[in-house]
């Protein structure tokens, strides 16, 4: 009789779990997002520095990065993503709506069958930029979100080709940001600008490399930019400089390479330019 009670009790545990199963389940074909490639989104809306109020830092390492989410009630969260997969538990949840980063709503809980259950389990690819809307008066959204960084999304060219991206915005507190403290930045020698050569920390090149070149020159652009992943933590980039000086008003198009070091964090630590310098220098003189 024991163990007739022990296997009915078995079988209604687990009957119980795959119930429960089954809700997570079907929870997450429900909820919509949108994903795509991290390389394409900008490093200033990742969730940590856009939304800074609606995820909390619990644990980061080289392997995952543990965020405590929440949204108050009728709260919109700032606009931001999500480079890495993740796996979401989602404690408590009223009426939410998804948008996309054009402003594009992509799911909307009260338009679905039934409710959500509560709580429950999810996996999600990289999130792209979005936002949510807490539409509850009385509920506060909470979720623990798991972000596990993949060998692909720690890849050193995403984070040099977000480098690169901003740079060509104008978004210097981005570039700037990507730097380690103790950046040491060399021009080629035979540049005018190597007069500052090893450029030690990121005010150095900001006022020796980037404000010069900004003063010098009636545009300054990057072309044709194209990244090779090397060993030991660099990257190599290889591109053109297309330019017009102000004082003369010579212009130039000339190839250039740059020799970027990352270290295990992910930030820049070194760089070393290699360019036509006689071309340069031909342009700056009268």
């Amino acid at each position: 009789m024991k163990t007739i009670k022990l296997l009915l009790t078995l079988i209604v545990l687990i009957s119980i779990n795959l119930k429960c199963l089954g809700q997570e389940g079907e929870a997450s074909q429900k909820l919509i997002y949108k994903t795509g490639n991290p390389a394409d989104w900008p490093l200033e809306l990742d969730a940590v520095i856009a939304a800074p109020d609606n995820h909390k830092i619990l644990l980061e390492n080289d392997h995952v990065r543990v965020l405590e989410v929440s949204l108050l009630p009728g709260e919109i969260e700032p606009l931001h993503h999500h480079s890495w997969p993740s796996a979401l538990y989602i404690q408590e949840a009223g009426d939410f709506t998804d948008s996309d980063g054009e402003g594009n709503i992509i799911f909307d809980s009260r338009k679905i069958s039934e409710p959500l259950p509560m709580p429950f389990t999810m996996y999600k690819e990289p999130e792209a930029p979005h936002t949510v809307t807490n539409l509850s008066k009385t509920v506060t959204i909470r979720l623990i979100r798991v972000e596990m960084k993949t060998e692909e999304t720690k890849d050193n060219t995403q984070i040099i080709d977000n480098m690169y991206k901003a740079f060509v915005t104008g978004d210097m507190p981005t570039v700037l940001g990507s730097m380690h403290p103790n950046i040491e930045w060399n021009e080629a020698e035979g540049n005018s600008l190597a007069d500052g050569n090893p450029y030690i920390g990121s005010d150095a090149i900001l006022n020796g490399v980037f404000a010069r070149l900004g003063a010098n020159h009636e545009y300054f652009h990057l072309k044709d930019i194209q990244l090779h992943n090397m060993s030991d933590n660099k990257v190599l980039a290889t591109l053109r400089y297309d330019a017009k000086v102000k004082t003369t008003g010579k212009v130039y198009n000339v190839q250039a390479a740059h020799l970027w070091t990352l270290n295990a964090d992910g930030k820049v630590i070194a760089f070393q330019q290699y360019v036509d310098t006689k071309t340069l220098a031909d342009a700056e003189t009268n």
